[in-house]
């Protein structure tokens, strides 16, 4: 490059071959060996909160007959409005789809989207506290609209869409409840699958009027693989409830660890 003085400059080139191959390999090792230190305590933080144990919920056996025990079909829902506005919105492209093979597909449109989107449902679900609390038998809260998943849309449209056998990490201070609520009814193959208190397999279906609260770290659950018939959708509702919904701050780290990987 020609300057002023007709000083012909150029940006010094840096001449790779100068740095070993051994360095260059080593700096590559250590962020390798890094991932998988850090998957791996992940992995193990999942395993001691029981994610791979499906038994978690067999102490409901001795519950009594009426109270909650990790599971109930419960009577809600959502209002007609809302559930117009939350087909509309999962029939444009809203969210983000995740795939991970032999774990889960679909798509999910987050807490932050939604309440751009449809900002009533938000206000809605804060109105839940009272009706989930009786249920629980224990006060809950609903949990940061900070979080992704607080309030979130969940849409099944691609053949195979599911998500695997799994328990729900707790991240809380306090526990954790899922309330799942169905925005459509048709068959699309994809069920609610659960071990019961007995070790039972069971499944639910969406039903009108019928929304499904579980305790995601007690309860071992999946959902069954969409099948796709004439562009039909699973559309439902999920939303978290907590009875101390704070987060330590390594809680928190895990916490959006786990949201890059299931939400993005």
């Amino acid at each position: 490059m020609l300057l002023g003085g007709g000083l012909n400059f150029s940006a010094p080139r840096i001449d790779m071959a100068r740095f070993p191959r051994s360095r260059q390999f080593s700096v590559f090792a250590y962020v390798v060996i890094f991932v998988l230190v850090l998957l791996a305590i992940l992995g193990l933080y999942m395993v001691n909160k029981g994610a791979v144990n499906y038994k978690r919920i067999a102490p409901c056996t001795q519950a009594p007959p009426d109270s909650f025990c990790g599971i109930e079909e419960i009577d809600l829902a959502v209002p007609d409005e809302l559930r117009t506005r939350i087909l509309e919105i999962a029939n444009t492209d809203a969210g983000k789809r995740v795939v991970i093979p032999q774990w889960k597909a679909g798509r999910t449109i987050d807490t932050q989207s939604a309440m751009r989107l449809c900002p009533d449902l938000f206000t809605w679900y804060k109105g839940l506290e009272g009706k989930i609390s009786k249920i629980i038998g224990e006060k809950v809260y609903t949990t940061s609209p900070d979080l992704p998943t607080t309030c979130a849309v969940l849409v099944y449209e691609q053949e195979g869409d599911f998500i695997h056998w799994h328990y729900d990490v707790n991240y809380f201070n306090g526990r954790f409840f899922t309330l799942i609520i169905p925005c459509t009814f048709t068959d699309t193959c994809t069920e609610y699958t659960y071990y019961d208190k007995n070790d039972q397999l069971q499944s639910l279906k969406n039903v009108r009027g019928k929304s499904i609260l579980f305790e995601g770290d007690k309860v071992f659950h999946m959902a069954t693989k969409f099948c796709d018939r004439g562009g039909q959708k699973r559309t439902v509702i999920s939303v978290q409830f907590s009875t101390d919904p704070t987060i330590s701050w390594y809680n928190r780290i895990l916490m959006r660890i786990k949201d890059i990987a299931y939400i993005g």
